[in-house]
């Protein structure tokens, strides 16, 4: 039975220094690649990445760019349609003026004349009255 126990625990260690030695060849790993140096190969990737990220910022700004030039084109269309509107209504407004200056000197002329025909029956009233009075004594 000692032969055994002398087998599980030589084994036992054994087990326990292939373990060992497993989790040494693991940390040595880790720790170089912690710090080994960049190689060419990595810094040439880092740069390729940082150029598409640039390339892919400067293709945004393009297009934000791009459209703000439209939206100014579009603004300085509007304000042109609008410049039209206010110098067609400026037109618009001097016609309606001058139709209803016409009108105006219409209406004046009638007025005028019906005010006329309207004091003249007055007159006609008021001396047919004094008339009336004078002759007969009212």
């Amino acid at each position: 039975m000692s032969s055994e126990i002398a087998l599980i625990m030589t084994s036992a260690a054994g087990i326990g220094a292939i373990a060992s030695a497993i989790a040494a060849v693991f940390q040595s790993f880790r720790y170089r690649k912690e710090n080994k140096q960049e190689t060419l190969e990595d810094r040439i990737n880092k740069l390729t990445s940082a150029l598409k990220e640039s390339s892919h910022l400067v293709t945004e700004v393009e297009q934000e760019i791009q459209s703000r030039r439209h939206l100014v084109v579009e603004l300085e269309k509007d304000a042109e349609k609008y410049q039209n509107l206010v110098s067609m209504n400026k037109e618009q407004v001097e016609a309606v003026a001058q139709l209803l200056q016409g009108e105006l000197r219409k209406e004046v002329d009638k007025s005028f004349w019906k005010g006329i025909l309207a004091n003249f029956v007055f007159f006609i009233l008021g001396a047919g009255v004094s008339l009336g009075i004078s002759l007969y004594g009212l």
